[in-house]
C-alpha cells in the first residue's frame, strides 16, 4: 500500500468528486481512479459505490476513512521524527498490536496502564500476527499484544519471549437480524441453500481461527464464500448491512449487539475462545516497557 493512495482516498472522501479531488491532488482523474482501484484491490473491499450518483462511500469506506487518516498522521509524524525535526519527547514504548485488538481491547487496556503508571507515550503499529511476531523477534517493537489459540500458537521461543495473559475474547458467528429478531442467516444452513460467508482473507490469523471452528464442529456448515477482507471492522460493516454471516471477536461488536444490529448466528459449537496475550523479549532494555511488563505480570489488566 502506498501513502499517496491514502492521500488520494481522503481527498476523494472529503470532496466527493473525482474531478475536484484530482485537481486538489494535482494528478489526472484517470490516475486518481487507478490509485483508488489499487487501494481497493489491496484491501479486498470496495470503498466507493460507483453506482450511486456522485461519490458515496460504502460502509467499508466510511470505516476505513478514519483508519486512513490516523495511518497517514502516523506516517507524517514518523517522517518528521526521522528527519530530526521533532522536539525531544519522553521515552516511548513501541507496541505491535493485532489489528482488531488495536481498535477494541488496546485503548481500554492502555487506559488502565496509565492509571497505574502515569502517562505512557505509546507508539502503536496495527499488525497481523506473523508481522507482529517478526517485529518482536527483530527488536522493532518492545511489546506485542496478539490473540492466542492453542491450535494456532505464535512461533516464539518461550524462554526468550515470555507472555502474560491479559484476558479472553470469543469468536462468534453473527448475522443481521430479521424483523422478528432471528438471524437472517444461521448455521449450519442447508446443502441446497448455503449461507453467504463473509470471511477473512486467506492466510490471516482470524481466517485460520474460523477454519478451526468449522473443522471442530459436530456437523457440516453449508457456506458459500461471497466476500473476504483483512479487516474485522470492514467485515462487521458487511454483516450489519445483511450481506451474509461471518465470525467476529465478541469485543468488537458490543455496540452493534446492544443496538440490535447483529445477532449470534449459531449455537455453542460454532464459537471458540481466544486468549489475549502480551509478549516481551526477556532482554528488552526499555525501562518503561519493563515497568509495563512487571505491572501486567503482577496484576494482569483484563
Amino acid at each position: 500500500m502506498q501513502v499517496r493512495w491514502l492521500e488520494d482516498f481522503l481527498s476523494l472522501a472529503d470532496l466527493r468528486s473525482f474531478a475536484r479531488a484530482a485537481t486538489q491532488r494535482n494528478i489526472s482523474q484517470p490516475s486518481l481512479s487507478r490509485h483508488l482501484q489499487a487501494l481497493e484491490d489491496w484491501l479486498g473491499v470496495e470503498l466507493v459505490d460507483r453506482r450511486e450518483h456522485g461519490v458515496q462511500l460504502t460502509p467499508a469506506g466510511r470505516i476505513f476513512r478514519g483508519f486512513a487518516a490516523e495511518q497517514l498522521k502516523r506516517t507524517y509524524d514518523m517522517r518528521t521524527l526521522l528527519r530530526g525535526q521533532a522536539p525531544a519527547q519522553q521515552d516511548a514504548v513501541r507496541f505491535a498490536v493485532a489489528h482488531t485488538l488495536s481498535l477494541t481491547f488496546f485503548p481500554r487496556w492502555l487506559r488502565g496502564i496509565k492509571e497505574q503508571l502515569g502517562n505512557v507515550l505509546a507508539r502503536v503499529s496495527a499488525v497481523n500476527v506473523p508481522e507482529g511476531v517478526t517485529a518482536l523477534v527483530e527488536g522493532a517493537v518492545d511489546l506485542l499484544i496478539i490473540y492466542h489459540h492453542p491450535q494456532l500458537p505464535a512461533l516464539l521461543d518461550a524462554e526468550r519471549f515470555p507472555f502474560v495473559s491479559l484476558g479472553v475474547d470469543r469468536m462468534l458467528p453473527f448475522s443481521a437480524p430479521r424483523e422478528d429478531g432471528r438471524p437472517r442467516y444461521a448455521l449450519p444452513a442447508q446443502a441446497g441453500q448455503p449461507a453467504p460467508l463473509l470471511a477473512y482473507a486467506p492466510g490471516s490469523y482470524l481466517a485460520h481461527v474460523v477454519e478451526t471452528i468449522l473443522l471442530a464442529a459436530a456437523e457440516r456448515a453449508y457456506l458459500e464464500r461471497s466476500f473476504d477482507t483483512h479487516m474485522s471492522e470492514a467485515l462487521k460493516a458487511m454483516i450489519v448491512e445483511g450481506h451474509g454471516l461471518g465470525w467476529l471477536p465478541e469485543s468488537c461488536v458490543a455496540h452493534e449487539r446492544a443496538e440490535g444490529h447483529l445477532v449470534e448466528a449459531g449455537t455453542a459449537q460454532w464459537r471458540c475462545s481466544l486468549e489475549v496475550r502480551l509478549y516481551c523479549a526477556r532482554d528488552n532494555q526499555n525501562p518503561l516497557a519493563q515497568r509495563i511488563w512487571s505491572q501486567c505480570a503482577a496484576a494482569p489488566l483484563a
